[in-house]
């Protein structure tokens, strides 16, 4: 399992190499912004220690915002959502789908318990990243168009890598 949780801490850095270099600079419309790197906290395994779950998501977080001078907004939204990832994961994976040890990836859970299950993430991350960082009364519709449009754009993101990248025996 060490092994496997390796790789993780490999991939961060380039993560965040390709969402601070690539991904800030292409707004779409000037707009929406995916951030590519949560779907590291997403694809972890089910067996992975909440301890480690929590300091991962918080290292991919605080690195972020050093990078685009935030002040603890990706780590908050990183942290929480690595903090309900296990009560998630009960919901929507059936027990013996896959097993504990397994990366949670698209070809491995369906299209459709992955899709439900990084949806609920997504939205949940960009929901809090984005009313930390943006939060006015005066432009709630506008930061809600900016969390639902930014999470449909990382979900697409998300699926297209794991077709690309991500290839893996189903079940």
């Amino acid at each position: 399992m060490i092994k496997q949780l390796y790789k993780y801490f490999w991939l961060a850095p380039i993560f965040i190499f390709i969402q601070v270099y690539v991904l800030n600079q292409v707004l779409f419309n000037g707009y929406i912004n995916p951030y590519f790197y949560i779907m590291l906290i997403i694809c972890l395994p089910q067996i992975t220690p909440r301890w480690l779950l929590l300091f991962f998501a918080f290292f991919l977080g605080f690195f972020l915002d050093i990078f685009e001078g935030s002040i603890g907004f990706h780590s908050t939204a990183c942290v929480f959502i690595a903090f309900i990832k296990p009560s998630i994961e009960r919901l929507i994976i059936p027990k013996n789908t896959i097993s504990e040890e397994q990366d949670l990836f698209l070809q491995r859970l369906g299209s459709k318990m992955f899709s439900v299950f990084s949806l609920i993430l997504i939205f949940t991350h960009h929901t809090i990243l984005f009313l930390l960082a943006h939060f006015k009364l005066t432009k709630f519709s506008e930061i809600l168009g900016k969390i639902c449009l930014s999470s449909l754009i990382t979900f697409t993101i998300i699926i297209i890598c794991q077709f690309f990248f991500f290839k893996t025996e189903k079940r």
